[in-house]
């Protein structure tokens, strides 16, 4: 599963269908957590090693909010909840430490969506804190964020771990 690069950055119509073509095949259609855990779980180690490799090319500094990066924040904030939605299928309930794994992974979902309170995006955090919570057996706070750097420094502390 590659994904193009075009000076340094990701291919994100590949990257967008990628993520779709998973979440039909194997959670939507007939659902087989396994296999949409390890291909969406790869394609978000992928995303986080552009993301680091791009920070460490600009000396550190972390991408600045514009059309390409609102896009690229709109399918990680997509693919950290279908990977955390997964891997939710697949760990025992009392798995204490799996099961904080995949809280991290829904709220840093949320607060990685730009523009989350725009209609468009009130039926995928709602769908997000509905996991949540019946994941965590009740009722949690989910931060979202309206800014795009915002978003992006939310991913970027996300993605320091995967490293």
């Amino acid at each position: 599963m590659n994904i193009e690069l075009k000076n340094d950055l990701l291919n994100l119509p590949q990257l967008q269908s990628q993520v779709d073509t998973i979440v039909f095949d194997y959670i939507d259609s007939k659902p087989n957590w396994s296999k949409a855990y390890e291909q969406l779980n790869t394609l978000l180690q992928k995303c986080a090693q552009n993301f680091n490799g791009y920070i460490a090319r600009n000396n550190g500094a972390l991408p600045k909010a514009s059309t390409y990066w609102v896009l690229y924040m709109d399918i990680v904030a997509k693919l950290l909840y279908f990977t955390g939605l997964a891997k939710s299928h697949l760990i025992a309930i009392e798995d204490q430490e799996a099961t904080a794994q995949i809280i991290e992974l829904y709220k840093t979902s949320a607060s990685c969506l730009p523009n989350a309170s725009l209609e468009d995006n009130e039926e995928f955090i709602s769908e997000v804190q509905k996991s949540l919570d019946k994941l965590a057996g009740r009722k949690l706070e989910l931060l979202t964020s309206e800014k795009t750097d915002t978003c992006i420094e939310k991913f970027y502390a996300l993605s320091k771990t995967m490293e």
